[in-house]
């Protein structure tokens, strides 16, 4: 595990940090900073995507690792690889580009007897950050030669695994420029607190030290909401789905970092009783409960799934359930610090607090009728249910848990076509039990904690 610091090593060259400093401010002349950042977050995944603890993997997996197959986990390595390659195309200029090809095949057609490839000799020496991405390139390619091939075997074990893990560890760290890149974690043309609430709140610290921390700790739980976007369902294809994989195992290992920072670091700072040392504590005590429902639940055995829906709707559940963690533990940092609304800091935090509400209220309410018909068992009650079930779905339903959508919709669709009122009654003694799963499940969620129901949709929840 890398040391929670992530200032530079000391034998680290000044002239690699000043080299560093200048790419990426070229980069951010050229409107780059996006695919730098993605760079460098894909080669962070890989040294974390194969240390075993940030797998998703059942306890009985873990402790039969050798047992497994791991061709799906190298097919997502392949599929990464090659987003890496584009990557390093992107943040070449095309005449870098053009310079690499022309050179690789010169010094291919003049190559010396005793030299086996002098393009890469030359690459070797290479002293740039844009040698130092064609040298990865390169590299990558032919990785992903390599994996192609090895990936038709039916079975991989896990030590050709680890060492595929281990191979391309080397490869990035190879270049002292991008092994700079990976260490030095935070940097101005990505780590930013725009936020002028926030600011204002790290400003207003008098104390120097706690007032780096409260920097520190902010600018991890921004990158961590960063690294999510690229988890993201909506803008990941069903092909690329499973690669999020990587992006998961990757915040797994950094939230693990920040936890431990929080907890050998910054509280032995702290009093012992006073809010800020408190609210640490909780971060240190339920944010690992969070990371479990996610690897060890929603992700297990995600990357052996065939059913496109079922993969969309575990990375959905995941993505939903860091975001409203990470984003609840910044507002509540905030607000230890001094008065902070959640929507000044994130724009759509309201909107997924009245969208959980909505959600809460339209399941009560759905809750209601069909108990009210189940209690009147006649036509009037029948056709006030279906009605209210029309208005959830056209309404409600898309605040739901993507892999709940189904279940709503087989009972919505059996319901409208009964006909018979006994047989009505029958479904709709099913249905509500299927609603009330949902309907407490939704209770749970922490945005909700403090906003009560209406006294109009109070349900009885025995």
């Amino acid at each position: 595990m890398p040391p929670v610091e992530d200032e530079p090593r000391p034998d680290k060259p000044d002239f690699l940090r000043g080299q560093m400093h200048q790419w990426m401010e070229q980069m951010a002349v050229a409107g780059r900073t996006a695919e730098l950042f993605e760079l460098e977050m894909w080669l962070r995944s890989f040294e974390r995507f194969f240390r075993i603890r940030n797998q998703p993997l059942s306890e009985r997996e873990s402790k039969q690792l050798a047992l497994r197959n791991w061709s799906e986990e190298l097919r997502l390595v392949d599929q990464v690889l090659l987003r890496v390659v584009n990557l390093c195309t992107s943040l070449l200029t095309e005449e870098q580009v053009n310079h690499a090809r022309f050179d690789k095949y010169v010094e291919s057609f003049l190559k010396k007897d005793d030299v086996v490839d002098p393009y890469v000799e030359k690459l070797l020496r290479q002293t740039t950050p844009e040698e130092s991405l064609v040298l990865l390139r390169d590299a990558f390619e032919d990785m992903h030669v390599l994996l192609t091939q090895l990936t038709r075997l039916s079975r991989i074990p896990y030590a050709a695994f680890m060492a595929v893990g281990k191979v391309i560890y080397r490869e990035i760290r190879r270049s002292d420029l991008l092994a700079l890149l990976i260490d030095k974690k935070f940097k101005p043309i990505h780590d930013r607190i725009d936020n002028a609430s926030i600011a204002g709140t790290i400003r207003a610290v008098d104390d120097d030290q706690r007032r780096k921390h409260a920097a520190r700790v902010f600018l991890e739980f921004f990158r961590l909401l960063h690294y999510l976007d690229y988890a993201d369902p909506a803008r990941n294809n069903e092909e690329e789905l499973k690669s999020t994989l990587l992006v998961f195992s990757l915040i797994t290992a950094e939230t693990r970092n920040l936890l431990s920072y929080l907890e050998k670091r910054v509280m032995p700072t702290l009093q012992e009783g006073t809010p800020l040392h408190e609210l640490y504590d909780s971060f240190v005590y339920c944010i690992p409960l969070e990371l479990k429902k996610v690897i060890n639940t929603e992700l297990l055995d995600i990357s052996a799934s065939r059913q496109a829906e079922s993969i969309r709707a575990r990375v959905e559940n995941s993505h939903g359930i860091l975001k409203d963690c990470f984003q609840q533990s910044v507002v509540q940092l905030a607000q230890a610090y001094g008065p902070a609304d959640g929507q000044a800091i994130f724009p759509d935090f309201t909107a997924k607090l009245e969208q959980s509400v909505r959600l809460r209220d339209g399941l009560a309410g759905l809750i209601k009728a069909i108990r009210g018909f189940q209690a009147g068992k006649d036509e009037t009650q029948a056709i006030r249910m279906k009605e209210e079930i029309s208005r959830f779905y056209d309404t409600s339903m898309k605040y739901l848990m993507y892999r709940d959508w189904s279940g709503f919709e087989l009972f919505f669709i059996e319901i409208l076509k009964c006909t018979s009122i006994p047989a009505l009654q029958q479904i709709a003694h099913r249905f509500e039990t299927f609603l009330m799963t949902l309907f407490r499940e939704v209770q749970k969620r922490s945005i909700l904690q403090g906003v009560p129901l209406s006294p109009e949709l109070q349900i009885a929840t025995a």
